[in-house]
């Protein structure tokens, strides 16, 4: 609970966010292959831009520490430099690979969860059927975008990445406010992705909405996000 209570903040029971206009509320269960899916799509739309550069940097301080060896064969601090270098390039390529190991071994705990999502103008809800009593809200973004940087690490499906694997009956509501510059949504053919400040996602199947309701959600966060609205 502390990475939530630091990344989102807890509200009381008595807190009631201010209403946008609504457009959509639909029910879905949670699916292993649907959340492997958007996962993957994150992945590869955040996580390798990202890695890109990382590894960019690490290949050049691999080729200067070489380069030194070469140079000058017996010192040492060349030697030191290259195996930090290779630590680092190893660390940067293998935290995709765990977070995703880490996800599947998740997903069996919440397998058939049943999630409510309400969209509106200003915000995306989703929570556990009958279950309403706690609101956790995505609020302050400077502060959010800080400790999201310290866990260095992604997260997928908020209920395994902040609670871990708890019973769908311990998992509060969750609040993402869309005015938010942290916060970008991708429209997939069959789902839609939210992603916040790059690390957390959730994925909400549109099989929950009707057509209408899904081409209703397009064009007004289109035009309410902007560029974060990712088709």
């Amino acid at each position: 609970m502390g990475m939530l209570k630091e990344m989102f903040g807890e509200g009381d029971e008595n807190f009631s966010a201010p209403e946008g206009e609504f457009l959509a509320k639909g029910k879905y269960e949670s699916n292993a292959d649907q959340i492997l899916k958007g996962y993957k799509v994150f992945q590869k739309k955040y996580v390798v831009k990202s890695l890109i550069p990382k590894l960019l940097l690490a290949a050049l301080a691999i080729a200067s520490s070489i380069m030194m060896i070469i140079s000058d064969p017996g010192a040492k601090m060349p030697i030191f430099c290259l195996m930090i270098a290779l630590s680092v390039t190893v660390y940067f390529i293998s935290q995709p690979i765990t977070n995703s190991k880490n996800l599947r071994k998740g997903l069996d705990s919440i397998s058939g969860t049943e999630y409510e999502a309400e969209f509106y103008t200003d915000k995306i809800k989703i929570s556990t059927v009958n279950f309403q009593s706690d609101i956790v809200e995505v609020e302050k973004a400077e502060e959010a975008a800080e400790t999201a940087e310290k866990q260095q690490s992604e997260q997928t499906e908020a209920d395994i990445a902040i609670y871990g694997e708890k019973p769908a009956e311990e998992i509060p509501a969750t609040i993402i406010h869309l005015e938010q510059p942290i916060v970008d949504l991708l429209d997939k053919d069959d789902m839609f992705i939210l992603v916040v400040n790059k690390s957390y996602v959730f994925i909400i199947p549109k099989s929950a909405f009707t057509e209408d309701e899904v081409q209703k959600i397009r064009e007004k966060l289109s035009i309410i996000m902007g560029i974060r609205f990712k088709l």
